[in-house]
């Protein structure tokens, strides 16, 4: 069974470059966490810290009830799982996942017995005496896998271990890491840069920001209520548009009634910026009505990228996108609705990460 895992205050630099600034998250015993950001964010530095391959220059690190801070990395009761699975290209499957089993100095038949589990286990029976070149992306990513269990962890780490492997491929190896991991209570911290990984994966999600923890919680929570533009932008919210608030209102394009804001999550009166993706937002008929805001704009131009159509509508200089059920002609005038509930409203001086590259939705 998995322990709990509790990271205070944690700060490291290489260098003279400080990377994790006073970081702090808990991970509950046989929970499953995924440290989610894009590239540079301290996502891995973090995991890293965990495992003991980087040392920190302050805070500490937990597990269970033992400091594991400095302790060297084989007596923290954790098992890593590499992005480039770190396979040994002449040492078969079973050797492979026996290894650290031989370094523990168990004996040949217990070895061969908890391998042979493995591999039941890991759907790779059969595969024994294969090398790794023999071997698929996904069946490699088990081995790897099989590895890091085989030593019975109290902690499993994974550092973007699905990144080499195909959308087919990783779909499936998706829910059945996350159906294992539940089955054999290990509490697992998972790193990615896939926000469609980490929903699918994670009881709870940390989102970090330049070193920072910029929020944590459920994938339902983060996905309703971001607590800043940048969290709402990472999570798919890549459309903005200019509003303004006053008196507890934002209001839409003229002539449209504006939206009450929930005062708990209304930005302060003024120039504040829109977030919202394009599948929460809806072309309106005449006249139709919303519980929202409303928007007038032009159709730039439609495509379809398969299962439905997506329209870019032209919105006070603007262009955002939208999921449309048919294709809409170019050049048409159309009211764009956002439903309150995929309203996320900002202060505009709030800064705004320019991710516009990402306008269809991850794999």
């Amino acid at each position: 069974m998995g322990v709990s895992v509790e990271v205070e205050d944690l700060t490291v630099s290489y260098g003279a470059t400080p990377v994790l600034h006073r970081v702090s998250v808990a991970v509950g015993a046989g929970e499953f966490v995924a440290l989610l950001g894009p590239s540079g964010c301290g996502k891995t530095t973090l995991l890293r810290s965990i495992a003991g391959f980087v040392k920190p220059s302050g805070g500490v690190i937990r597990a269970g009830t033992r400091d594991i801070t400095h302790a060297p990395p084989e007596r923290r009761g954790a098992a890593m799982v590499f992005q480039s699975y770190a396979l040994w290209p002449h040492m078969s499957v079973a050797k492979t996942i026996g290894y650290g089993l031989a370094i523990r100095g168990w004996d040949k038949a217990r070895i061969a017995a908890r391998v042979e589990e493995m591999l039941r286990l890991l759907r790779l029976e059969g595969l024994g005496a294969r090398l790794p070149a023999q071997l698929s992306g996904g069946q490699r990513q088990r081995v790897a896998l099989g590895r890091a269990l085989a030593v019975d962890p109290e902690i499993l780490l994974l550092d973007e271990p699905m990144s080499n492997l195909d959308a087919r491929v990783r779909e499936g190896v998706r829910h059945e890491l996350r159906a294992l991991q539940r089955d054999l209570g290990i509490t697992a911290i998972h790193v990615t840069h896939d926000r469609e990984e980490a929903m699918i994966l994670a009881d709870r999600i940390v989102i970090l920001h330049e070193g920072r923890v910029a929020q944590h919680g459920s994938p339902e929570d983060l996905w309703a209520r971001p607590a800043s533009a940048y969290v709402a932008d990472f999570l798919g919210a890549t459309n903005r548009l200019p509003v303004r608030v006053r008196d507890g209102m934002a209001e839409g394009a003229e002539g449209e009634p504006p939206l009450r804001l929930d005062p708990g999550r209304a930005p302060p009166a003024g120039a504040s910026t829109l977030h919202f993706r394009p599948e929460e937002a809806r072309l309106l008929a005449p006249g139709e009505g919303i519980d929202g805001l409303v928007f007038h704009g032009t159709v730039a131009l439609s495509a379809y990228p398969g299962g439905r159509w997506r329209a870019a509508i032209r919105v006070a200089g603007q262009e955002v996108l939208v999921d449309v059920p048919e294709r809409v002609a170019q050049g048409a005038a159309v009211r764009l609705g956002i439903p309150a509930a995929a309203a996320h409203l900002f202060a505009a001086t709030e800064p705004q990460q320019d991710r516009r590259a990402e306008v269809t939705p991850a794999h």
